[in-house]
């Protein structure tokens, strides 16, 4: 049998090395996760508010909104293409261009933001993103700059993110942006959203037709400053949603019941919040485990937490490398056909995607192990 390549050896080593390396919190030596990568990335400006897939084909996708800076005019959405394991990326390519139009907007985008993925039966990806609705006035000019002109758009690729197309407006409310991935539910799926101009967060139920996601209905949660709703299944029909508290005292949480459409009123975690975005998925055992910022104040940590209730919670160690990724934040997560999870979020203050795999054994010793 001919030797392996020299980059194969190398590779391998590397991996080896992760997974004997220790990182842990509070200087716990904690086995690395599997694998860590980069997603390919412009050097210079933000790439933020990541989302991952895997596709029918087994490889990984990966978009970002990626531009000078936020709600800037050179933003566009990149996306990437991942190996299975995440170990090789493509160089990105442009999935929507600045100053794209969806069919059913008054005007064209002023820029792009937030972007999440789903996989469809049939295999086709679907691609729900925020947008800054530009208002032009005769001799003024476009009057929204920021995200309380938000707005949502949908397309889908048949080619597994290669091409897509054209976009539909599929939620035209004022400060409307997604965050976290729909989830099925009946014959359809749930989009959780939030308006930055109320300041709260919505619920609405999508049906997928052909290339158009039809909004059918929506259900906001209204009186609390909580945004960017996460959703995590019941098992029962009902569903555990997880907030940004933008008044930075902790993670929130409440449940929502599609069938008749009411909330419980939310209650606070024992989790902080920086008023930053948190992400969840089951550990394979029925207990919430998230992906949140550990702190009210700052940004620097992405760190795992798990809970058999929903409320209170058994922090973990730490997802991210503490101290060498500067601002970290935006986490999306899934699992994979082989049973191991697949996240991305963005790195080193909105400036790079990283990518990091983890299998149910690294989950468990970064619980066993306390600092």
């Amino acid at each position: 049998m001919p030797n392996p390549p020299a980059a194969s050896v190398w590779r391998q080593a590397w991996v080896l090395l992760l997974v004997l390396c220790g990182l842990g919190r509070a200087g716990a030596a904690v086995a690395a996760p599997i694998l860590r990568a980069e997603v390919p990335a412009p050097a210079v400006g933000e790439n933020h508010g990541a989302a991952i897939a895997e596709l029918g084909s087994g490889a990984l996708l990966v978009c970002w909104y990626s531009g000078d800076h936020e709600e800037d005019l050179s933003v566009r959405i990149l996306c990437s293409r991942g190996t299975g394991d995440g170990s090789s990326w493509s160089a990105p390519w442009t999935a929507v261009a600045p100053g794209d139009q969806a069919i059913g907007a008054q005007d064209r985008n002023k820029s792009l933001g937030n972007v999440t993925l789903t996989v469809a039966p049939d295999g086709r990806v679907w691609m729900v993103h925020g947008v800054i609705q530009s208002r032009t006035w005769p001799m003024v000019g476009n009057i929204c700059k920021n995200w309380v002109c938000g707005r949502i758009d949908a397309r889908v690729s048949a080619d597994e993110g290669r091409t897509w197309s054209r976009a539909h407006r599929l939620v035209d409310l004022p400060g409307a942006l997604p965050r976290a991935e729909m989830k099925a539910a009946g014959d359809g799926y749930l989009l959780p959203f939030y308006q930055e101009t109320a300041q709260r967060s919505v619920i609405a139920r999508v049906v997928l037709e052909g290339d158009v996601a039809r909004l059918v209905t929506t259900w906001p949660l209204d009186g609390f400053k909580l945004i960017q709703p996460a959703l995590a299944p019941l098992g029962d029909g009902r569903f555990r949603v997880f907030f940004r508290d933008q008044q930075r005292q902790g993670v929130y949480t409440a449940l929502f019941d599609p069938a008749s459409g009411a909330w419980t009123k939310p209650e606070i975690t024992n989790l902080p919040n920086p008023g930053a975005a948190v992400d969840v998925f089951d550990d394979g055992s029925g207990r919430d485990v998230l992906i949140y910022n550990p702190s009210n104040t700052t940004r620097d940590v992405l760190a795992l937490a798990r809970s058999a209730d929903g409320i209170h919670f058994e922090p973990g160690c730490n997802l991210s490398a503490p101290a060498t990724e500067a601002v970290v934040a935006y986490p999306s997560v899934i699992r994979g056909r082989d049973g191991d999870w697949r996240a991305v979020y963005s790195a080193n203050a909105k400036g790079r995607i990283r990518f990091v795999r983890f299998d149910s054994g690294w989950l468990e010793e970064c619980f066993a192990r306390k600092g």
